[in-house]
């Protein structure tokens, strides 16, 4: 198993990841499809977090 760590921080001062400031609607996260998504319908490409990733 492959372990890298991404920091979404700057990411949660735009849009609809604004919202994601709160923990609780944070820790929603789940795998959808081809994506990372929250419930609030926010979602992030595998892609994505490979290129913002740095190895553990």
């Amino acid at each position: 198993m492959v372990k890298r760590d991404v920091d979404v921080s700057p990411y949660l001062d735009k849009g609809i990841f604004q919202e994601l400031k709160d923990e609780e609607k944070f820790k929603t996260v789940r795998v959808s499809f081809d994506s990372i998504e929250w419930c609030n319908q926010a979602d992030l490409d595998p892609e994505f977090f490979f290129e913002k990733s740095k190895a553990c």
